[in-house]
């Protein structure tokens, strides 16, 4: 049975976000505070613009508060769509998953949330598409902003609090070009997001990935596995591909990530490739009918072991699994062309004196050449390299010359 790919993390209670950060919390009721908001514009009415240029003669008091108030009004200024009411259960002005958590709070002339899940962002994008609301200003965290421009400008409105880079821009023009073809988005990666409630795939042997991963990094970070609210807390690297953008998660994406040689940015052509299994034991969460949370139980399974590198670095490293493999190549000539191959040679010099016990000759070349494949398809696959380990050096106190010694103290 295969990992979910999710860490043992519980589900963030209601004073965290989607990702676990802590919200605010208001000092007089104690429940934490949402950080993210989405609203409309302010508009300022002609005559409150001429009022700020000419100070002899202001505008009344309630021309200047209509300035003020918010584009939407009427009786859209509550409109929710209905597959989001049927998504959410509505406990006054407030939304909540449908196991209590909350999701977000509708204050007429602002949509506000604690969290940075991407279904909620693009259900409050949603609602204020469906309120008339055609520019935005949004507030809160980097992440929440980003999603929220993303699936704002797809529907066509304007946003105001965040400013997207060339390559944002650059990626919204070619999904939304796909989406006008008719081609896929958000394709998931089956195999190595395994597990969850649900999920079909789990522990399956013929959807796991074959080779490598390969696309151009649109995002990455800690998320709710598959973005969905009930599931524990993983990590998601998003790529963009010929066929669409694709999701892949699993927990040691994070460390993959951070430990990369390459040390990969958005907009970065990059590979992923899942080198191994670790068995591991994660706490699997029981659930009732009505879906909360009654328990914990042991579940033995696996965790994907990835590497995630820019595509360079992986064609450097083919080329030198080439010549280690080809067995007429000098080491020495191989060194100087592939350095970081040094501490790989001695392995192969390790395993050459080693078949030098078997007594068949066909064995001992059978031995050699299954080593050099077998370290050839590691380096090729992107794996840590052998390290040159030097001979530590013992140190020898430096005697003190004759001359140079002091007196005897005398005998008390």
């Amino acid at each position: 049975m295969e990992e979910t790919d999710t860490s043992t993390k519980a589900r963030a209670s209601d004073s965290q976000d989607a990702t676990g950060r802590p919200g605010r919390r208001n000092p007089d009721s104690g429940l934490a505070e949402p950080n993210n908001s989405i609203r409309p514009s302010r508009r300022r009415t002609q005559a409150a613009t001429k009022s700020a240029e000419s100070p002899v003669s202001p505008a009344p008091k309630d021309t200047r508060d209509r300035a003020r108030e918010p584009a939407s009004s009427g009786p859209s200024e509550r409109v929710i769509p209905d597959h989001i009411r049927k998504r959410f259960v509505q406990v006054g002005h407030r939304y909540h998953f449908p196991d209590g958590a909350h999701a977000f709070t509708d204050r007429g002339a602002r949509l506000v949330t604690p969290s940075e899940n991407v279904e909620v962002v693009k259900s409050l994008i949603a609602i204020a598409d469906a309120r008339g609301w055609k520019e935005l200003t949004i507030t809160g965290s980097e992440r929440f902003r980003k999603e929220a421009w993303a699936a704002a400008s797809a529907l066509g409105l304007k946003v105001r609090g965040y400013v997207p880079t060339e390559f944002e821009r650059a990626h919204l023009a070619r999904k939304l070009a796909r989406e006008a073809a008719g081609s896929p988005e958000n394709v998931e990666e089956p195999t190595h997001s395994v597990g969850g409630r649900g999920t079909a795939t789990r522990g399956d042997p013929r959807d796991r990935a074959k080779g490598p991963i390969v696309g151009r990094l649109i995002d990455h970070g800690v998320a709710a596995y598959r973005h969905d609210p009930h599931e524990l807390i993983s990590y998601f690297v998003k790529i963009e591909t010929p066929e669409g953008e694709r999701e892949i998660w699993g927990v040691d994406l994070k460390r993959a990530l951070k430990e990369s040689l390459t040390q990969p940015k958005i907009g970065d052509e990059i590979v992923l490739r899942a080198v191994r299994r670790d068995t591991v034991t994660v706490q699997e969460r029981e659930r009732d009918p009505d879906g909360k949370v009654v328990g914990q139980k042991p579940l033995d399974t696996h965790r994907n072991r990835w590497i995630v590198e820019k595509q360079e670095f992986f064609a450097e490293r083919a080329a030198a699994a080439r010549t280690l493999r080809d067995p007429s190549v000098d080491p020495k000539v191989a060194a100087r062309r592939h350095p970081e191959l040094v501490g790989t040679y001695l392995q192969m010099h390790a395993a050459q004196i080693a078949a030098r016990q078997l007594r068949d000759p066909q064995d001992r070349e059978k031995f050699v050449n299954h080593v050099r494949t077998a370290l050839a398809a590691a380096v090729a696959r992107g794996e840590p390299l052998a390290p040159v380990r030097l001979k530590e050096k013992v140190a020898v106190p430096t005697p003190i010359p004759e001359a140079t010694r002091g007196e005897e103290a005398p005998t008390r």
